[in-house]
């Protein structure tokens, strides 16, 4: 029997043959580097072994990052969903919300607001710490009945400070912090590793996932974000098995062997896995 992941990944596919890819006078998929004929190459494969037809007419990039967003959190959400007997709690999806709003981060606004106070301290703090995450997840804090509801866990007298009690005052809990990235150049790869130096450097208490989700076929632009350590956790590929069929097809071995790099060293998976990854 297939399993719902299965499912939600193939209808995941058909949304973004519908809504989403697009391809040119030349057949080239609008998630490829026209001007790379590796890039286009294994786009072009790609899109054989979705085994869809892409949409018709044009799509500017700012749409189809909006729209790829859109995609990735209402499969994230659903998927997780469907787990959370592994994962249990009040659990939030969402796009574009400051990182400010949450526990681990509410002390950005105080800085915030000294730095425009006094220019000399903005100098020396910098600017941008405060970022909006394309898709955040976050958990809400537990009334005490629901902690002591199989048995007595809190009261008046002990853990008066931790977040997840709502009695203590806490907010919202950043869990994960997804960057969706449709394709990847140089100048968005480091953005999504500055933004996930921010989130590690800038918190207080618990560090969220961090994560990158992507369609770009070329390996050498997923390996600019994917590998090393110490910033994102890994990298998520919307159609992963496709992609390595793909590049088997053109016969590109070391496109071949830098796939084979980075998913046997963890730092790239298919999207299917990320669902699961956010339950740890």
């Amino acid at each position: 029997m297939e399993g719902f992941f299965t499912q939600a990944r193939k209808q995941l596919h058909l949304h973004m043959l519908a809504g989403l890819i697009r391809v040119n006078e030349r057949g080239v998929p609008n998630f490829a580097d026209g001007s790379s004929v590796l890039s286009s190459s294994i786009a072009r494969e790609m899109l054989l072994l979705l085994k869809g037809k892409a949409g018709i007419g044009p799509l500017t990039a700012q749409t189809a990052g909006l729209v790829f967003e859109d995609l990735c959190l209402s499969f994230l959400r659903d998927c997780f969903a469907k787990i959370t007997h592994l994962r249990p709690g009040k659990w939030v999806f969402s796009r574009n919300l400051s990182i400010a709003g949450f526990e681990q981060y509410k002390h950005l606004l105080e800085l915030e607001h000294l730095a425009a106070l006094h220019p000399e301290l903005a100098t020396a703090l910098g600017g941008n710490y405060i970022i909006k995450p394309d898709i955040v997840i976050f958990r809400e804090p537990e009334e005490d009945d629901e902690i002591n509801r199989e048995a007595p866990i809190v009261d008046g007298e002990s853990a008066g400070r931790t977040v997840l009690r709502k009695v203590n005052g806490g907010g919202s809990i950043l869990h994960a912090s997804v960057s969706c990235k449709w394709t990847l150049r140089s100048d968005r790869s480091q953005n999504s590793r500055t933004e996930a130096l921010n989130l590690i450097r800038n918190r207080k208490g618990h560090l969220p996932h961090i994560v990158a989700v992507t369609a770009e076929p070329m390996p050498s632009r997923i390996a600019s974000i994917a590998l090393g350590t110490g910033d994102v956790d890994c990298v998520y590929h919307f159609a992963l098995t496709e992609l390595k069929e793909a590049i088997e097809h053109i016969g590109s071995e070391d496109s071949s062997e830098l796939i084979r790099t980075m998913i046997e060293g963890n730092r790239l998976k298919d999207i299917s896995d990320l669902p699961l990854d956010l339950a740890v």
